[in-house]
C-alpha cells in the first residue's frame, strides 16, 4: 500500500502542475478538508486555481517524502515568482520556499490536508 500511495501522490502533484483541474476528483474526495476547514473539492479546487493565479510559474516538486498509509508526509520545495503579495509580504518576484504537508487518504483518495508554508524563509528573502 505504501507504494500505490506515493504513486498515486505523484501523479496528483503532477495533476497540480499541469493545472489539469478536471483530473483532481480522481485524486481528492468531495469532503476533502485543509487545516481543519471543510473545503469539499470544489472549494479546494478554488484555492488551488488562485494559487496559480498568483504565482503562475508555481510548481510542486517533493524535496521529502514520508508515507505511512493511511497518512503521507511532504516536504515541497518551490522556485517560483509569486505576483505582488503573498501571505501577507509584498514580495513581488522570484522566492524560494518550503512547504510542510500531510495528507489523510481514504483509500486513494486524499481526505484531509494540513498545510504549513515557511514563511520565515521568505521574509529573510526580502529587502
Amino acid at each position: 500500500m505504501t507504494g500505490d500511495l506515493v504513486d498515486i501522490y505523484r501523479a496528483y502533484l503532477d495533476c497540480l502542475n499541469r493545472q489539469a483541474w478536471d483530473g483532481l476528483g480522481r485524486f481528492v474526495e468531495n469532503d476533502v478538508q485543509h487545516n481543519g476547514r471543510l473545503l469539499r473539492l470544489s472549494g479546494y479546487r478554488e484555492m488551488l486555481v488562485k494559487d496559480f493565479v498568483d504565482i503562475p510559474d508555481l510548481q510542486f516538486n517533493v524535496q521529502l517524502l514520508v508515507c505511512e498509509p493511511p497518512r503521507l508526509a511532504a516536504r515541497l520545495f518551490f522556485d517560483c515568482s509569486p505576483k505582488g503579495e503573498f501571505l501577507g509580504l509584498r514580495v513581488n518576484g522570484r522566492r524560494a520556499f518550503t512547504e510542510h504537508v500531510f495528507y489523510e487518504f481514504v483509500g486513494s483518495k486524499i481526505s484531509s490536508v494540513w498545510s504549513v508554508i515557511d514563511k520565515s524563509a521568505i521574509e529573510a528573502q526580502l529587502p
